[in-house]
């Protein structure tokens, strides 16, 4: 006991602590046994068995058994055997961040040297396994016969096999000769050595190219890369694209970041597409991105975000990428948005944006530059100088007023303006101006809060730089309209007065389960008068006896228009309804009772112009959505007009129908969708949590998927079946001798369904039927593979705008991103 100065201070049984001297350790060691403690005073040595833990606060270390020798300064753990003589309780070495796992690990604290035998490392998404390992004092791992892999299986699916190697800690691990393995099978695929890097360390070097076989440029390697990390902050990737027609392409990819600050990246790429013989002709591209988002932290008033895409020759489909994701894509959107906030006045904000639109399909560009806005929230001047909010002080309690400005400068031009860089054509088409806007509101509840009152009161000031004239040109019989760099401004004042309350109305049935139903009506009524402030122009279109008289205003073509040309009094009605049935049931409830949606909206909308001069009911809405059960969804959308119509035309008269042809009136356009989705009743509530999962973890690849969770493929769902039904019906109010018919109509029918033939096998489909004809328009077939830590994805789209072959395997790790073949030539019964 002098020798070695033991004591025990007993924590709670079985825990102890042993202190030592100071020339024998640094720190006190913590330890546990679940089964028992032995303490051999002469040897100095502690055994502990069964689920034994030593922390010394830097070093913890578990295991079935472990050693603590006091005289060499040395703990050995090793594994220990349960009731069936199987190894449980395999030592955890634990140094920080790293883990490792192993059958024995021996541990010197003064050399800080350790012998491991069959360890298992995990770091991030990398295992790596050492048959007989040597850890050495500056950290380094020296170990032979080992396996490296991202498959997290006992038994990986696959592995590289290393003669020898040396673990460099948060840097690399240096390997002698190695090769790949596949199920337990050597392959003769191999390297003589490799170096691999680790979390913290990245080198620069090769990313492995995606070969096409056949494309409409020939044969090509896409992609090959080179990656360059320059530090912590800032790294790029080199691309390159070569076809054996003579395509080619060069793309830069470079990211950054600052902690608390910012984060971003920009994409830079130019193609050039030969087409040649006979033409020989070459047609360059050049293709813009940049992306960036300004962290909070760095300045909470303060708000910067990019999105910039831009396309040369505005044109998504001719792409070196045979499978392009963005073939659908007409419309590229390019915004820059700087914000400010102000924290003294926190009712005030500001902000500024530059926006560009690309659309391939109209061959035009619109180009915002800038768009400038201060915005003034919602605030109650008279709030505190009223006391009380019953009866008519709530009217001035309530009183808020808002205040907005906006000032633009925006031009929409055809693309071959830019492509001709004709800056002075561009420059011809900008239209720019002011806007103020100023909204006074305030709300009273009456006949105990029944009935609710808005009135509300609008001012909006428009000062635009471009005016509109028109002509009629007698010469040639046309009517000519010029636009004149002319300033002016424009007003415009709204009153409205809203009410609205919510009516309910309950009907009960005769049964056992007591049903009742509840129907819940709210009606909205409002009357808003808006004067015509500003003078209008009149040309007579023609001349003659029969000449027309337009009446228009100078502002129709400029940025902020004016469209009204006379005084308005509208009353606007709405009717919204929701139907629900209510019983008794014992069933997966609270109260006892279960509630079923019958309606889930039907709503009924219109407005009546008293100004107008004829047709002063405007066409009334309709729509309907029902879900009464969780696997079906009917919406139905309707406009219908009450006024009579020509028979030969189709075109709606003055006259009311009821008083022309006796009946109440017509359709003008219906749109019914009706959505079934079969599958069992495990598998819809799976659907129901990736949707919370996906509604949880939103970004703007999940929108599609946020509205529709029925389509995404998931393995725990072993089968689901979704029809989605479109029929739309329109008059014909242009009816002619080429197009005789009363109505219009298209009905597409959207087949999607997957199947799990086996646990990690899935088959899925989508198919659009276009009824009228029976024909399919698009249709397209994917097989996919569960791996575990490999995925396997066959698409095929046989039918469509987007014909495309796909065959992939790649690693689902980050580590091996660029690990994947894709074979994008179609066998030949395909």
């Amino acid at each position: 006991m002098s020798l070695v100065n033991v004591s025990y201070a007993q924590e709670s049984a079985p825990r102890d602590t042993l202190v030592i001297e100071k020339s024998d350790l640094d720190a006190p060691i913590f330890y546990s046994a679940r089964d028992s403690i032995y303490s051999d005073l002469k040897k100095k040595q502690v055994h502990l068995y069964g689920d034994a833990k030593v922390d010394n606060g830097e070093i913890n270390m578990s295991a079935g058994y472990i050693l603590i020798d006091l005289n060499k300064n040395e703990v050995l753990a090793t594994y220990a055997y349960d009731k069936d003589s199987s190894k449980v309780e395999f030592p955890l070495f634990s140094d920080g961040s790293d883990q490792i796992k192993a059958s024995t690990i021996r541990y010197n604290f003064n050399t800080e040297k350790g012998f491991i035998e069959e360890v298992a490392i995990v770091q991030d998404e990398m295992h790596l396994y050492m048959e007989v390992a040597k850890r050495h004092a500056n950290e380094e791992i020296h170990f032979k016969k080992g396996r490296f892999t991202t498959c997290d299986l006992e038994e990986p699916h696959y592995h590289f096999q290393l003669s020898k190697a040396v673990m460099i800690p948060n840097k690399r691990i240096v390997t002698g000769a190695m090769n790949l393995w596949v199920g337990g099978v050597p392959t003769p695929l191999g390297l003589p050595f490799s170096v691999i890097p680790q979390a913290e360390e990245k080198s620069k070097g090769l990313i492995f190219p995606q070969f096409v076989p056949i494309s409409n440029f020939g044969f090509g390697i896409q992609d090959l890369g080179y990656y360059v990390p320059i530090n912590d902050n800032l790294q790029t990737t080199f691309y390159g694209t070569l076809y054996s027609r003579g395509s080619w392409g060069l793309r830069n990819v470079t990211d950054y970041s600052k902690k608390y600050g910012f984060q971003g990246s920009t994409n830079i790429g130019f193609q050039q597409f030969k087409s040649g013989f006979p033409t020989n002709s070459n047609q360059n591209k050049l293709s813009l991105g940049w992306i960036h988002s300004k962290d909070a932290k760095s300045s909470p008033y303060w708000g910067f975000r990019a999105n910039v895409n831009y396309i040369s020759d505005n044109n998504t489909q001719n792409n070196l990428d045979p499978i392009n994701d963005q073939y659908f894509n007409n419309t590229l959107t390019s915004d820059i948005n700087l914000t400010r906030r102000f924290p003294n006045v926190p009712i005030l904000s500001a902000g500024m944006k530059i926006r560009m639109r690309q659309n391939s399909v109209s061959e035009n560009i619109s180009l915002t530059s800038p768009v400038m806005n201060v915005n003034v929230t919602r605030f109650f001047p008279l709030k505190k100088l009223v006391n009380g909010s019953k009866g008519w002080r709530q009217l001035l309690t309530r009183f808020g007023v808002t205040y907005n400005f906006e000032g633009q400068n925006r031009a929409l031009f055809s693309d071959s303006l830019l492509t001709k860089r004709d800056l002075a054509g561009i420059n011809d088409e900008f239209l720019n101006g002011f806007s103020h806007t100023f909204n006074l509101q305030t709300t009273a509840s009456l006949f105990k809060n029944t009935l609710k009152v808005t009135p509300s009161l609008q001012y909006g000031n428009k000062m635009n730089f471009q005016q509109t004239n028109r002509w009629y040109d007698t010469a040639n019989d046309s009517m000519i309209v010029d636009k004149l760099p002319r300033f002016g401004t424009a007003d415009d004042l709204s009153l409205n007065v809203q009410a609205t309350t919510v009516l309910y109305s309950y009907y009960r049935f005769v049964g056992k389960n007591k049903p009742l139903v509840r129907h819940v009506l709210t009606p909205t009524v409002s009357y808003r008068y808006v004067p015509n402030l500003n003078s209008n122009k009149i040309v007579y279109d023609g001349f003659g006896a029969d000449r027309d008289t337009i009446v228009y205003s100078p502002f129709e073509q400029s940025l902020y228009s004016v469209g009204n040309t006379r005084d308005q009094q509208l009353i606007t009605f709405g009717f919204n309804n929701t139907l629900e049935l209510k019983r008794k049931s014992d069933k997966d409830t609270v109260d006892g009772f279960k509630r079923t949606r019958l309606i889930d909206g039907f709503s009924i909308t219109g407005n009546y112009d008293i100004l107008k001069d004829s047709n002063n009911l405007s066409n009334i809405s309709l729509n309907l959505r029902i879900s009464p059960v969780k696997w079906l969804n009917f919406v139905s959308t309707s406009s219908f007009s009450a006024y009579a119509w020509d028979e030969s035309t189709g075109r709606t008269t003055q006259d009311w129908a009821l008083d022309s042809n006796g009946r109440l009136g017509r359709f003008i356009n219906t749109n019914l969708t009706t959505t079934v989705t079969f599958t069992s009743q495990e598998s819809r509530k799976e659907i129901e949590k990736t949707q919370k999962r996906i509604e949880e973890n939103w970004t703007s690849d999940y929108a599609f998927f946020a509205l529709h969770p029925e389509h995404a493929i998931n393995f725990d769902i072993p089968w689901k079946v979704t029809l989605s039904h479109v029929y739309q019906i329109s008059a014909n109010q242009n009816i002619s001798t080429t197009s005789t018919d009363r109505y219009t109509d298209i009905q597409t029918l959207m087949v999607t369904g997957d199947v799990s033939f086996t646990k990690r096998w899935k088959l899925a489909t989508t198919t659009n039927l276009d009824l009228a004809t029976g024909r399919v328009t698009n249709s397209r077939f994917t097989l996919t593979r569960d791996m575990h830590c490999w995925a396997l994805a066959f698409h095929y789209t046989p039918i469509g705008l987007n014909k495309s072959f796909l065959f992939s395997i790649r690693s689902t790790s980050m580590l091996f991103k660029d690990a994947k073949i894709d074979v994008r030539r179609p066998p030949s019964f395909l």
